[in-house]
Formats: C-alpha cells, structure tokens, sequence
C-alpha cells in the first residue's frame, strides 16, 4: 500500500467518524437549544462538563456560530461526498487522481485548520478569563489539537497532490508543442 492509499484511509475512517460528531455536537452551535434532540443535549452537557469547555457553553460566540455553520453547510455534505467516494473507488482515491476531491480536501484542510486554530487561540488566551486553571486550558488545546492537526495535513497532502498534477500537465503540454 502506498503512503497516498494509507492516507486515503485514514482520511477515510477521519470523515466517517466526523459525520456523527459534526451531526451530533458540532450542529449545536447553530440548531436553537429548544430544537436539540435530547441527544445531542447529553453528549454536548457531557463533553462541557468532562472537558470544561467554555467555547460550547452558555451563549456561543458569533464567530463560532459562523464556524458551526459553514461546517453544516460545506464540510458534512464534503465528508459523505469523500466516504462514497472511496467507498466506490474500493478504499482508495488515488487511483484514478478526482480533481474535484482534490480541491474540495484542499478547501476543506484550509477551513477545518484555520478555523480550529482561531479556537485553540481562543482557548489559550481566553480560558482563564473563563475560570479554567492552566492544566484545563492545556486540556482543552489537547481536545482540539487533533481537529487542528489532522487537517492541516490534509491541507498540505492536497496541495502536493494537484501540485504534482499541474506539473504533469504542464509537462504533457510541453511534450506536445
């Protein structure tokens, strides 16, 4: 297996468990509190309580307001899109490169990244203002690394891949002239 495929799967098995979490938590931010499955209430009071995130509780910021949005709107659809993707290209979407999938992981690496990062900003200067000791703020920063990291590196891993296919477009273009 090559390390595109294994990335390909891990990206893979990351969207499928995204699905549920942006589903199930994440919506939160924007679906009205009186219009919340009891679901979503328990594991939202759950994950405040064990994590003392203050960015979840209480009134929401606007700015995460949108974030939660654009996440409904762009990257939930963007996860089904991939996992049916890679579910029909049998477990790997480097076989046949999709341009299309390309730029949308790109986008979504971009978001996901830049988004979470302002989050892990937040926390940082903002959680002792919000009655976090430092080792919850450090706690918290760890809840949400993984939602900064992971796709960082899938921004990165996508900018190489259509990097390398406008190269050997290019390259096919010099060869024909």
């Amino acid at each position: 297996m090559s390390s595109q495929q294994f990335l390909d799967r891990f990206y893979f098995l990351y969207y499928l468990i995204h699905i549920p979490i942006t589903v199930l938590i994440d919506s939160t931010l924007v679906i009205p509190k009186e219009f919340q499955l009891e679901l979503q209430k328990t594991i939202l009071s759950f994950h405040i309580s064990s994590n003392n995130d203050f960015l979840l509780a209480g009134d929401v910021e606007l700015w995460l307001k949108i974030f939660g949005l654009i996440e409904i709107l762009f990257q939930l659809p963007f996860f089904i899109y991939y996992c049916i993707t890679f579910l029909k290209k049998k477990f790997s979407v480097t076989v046949t490169p999709n341009p299309k999938l390309y730029v949308c992981n790109l986008i979504y690496g971009f978001n996901a990244s830049l988004t979470t990062l302002v989050c892990l900003f937040y926390v940082y200067f903002k959680g002792p203002e919000n009655g976090l000791t430092n080792g919850e703020v450090i706690n918290l920063i760890f809840v949400y690394f993984p939602t900064f990291l992971i796709p960082a590196i899938i921004f990165i891993d996508f900018t190489k891949r259509i990097t390398n296919l406008l190269q050997m477009e290019f390259l096919k273009s010099k060869k024909n002239e």
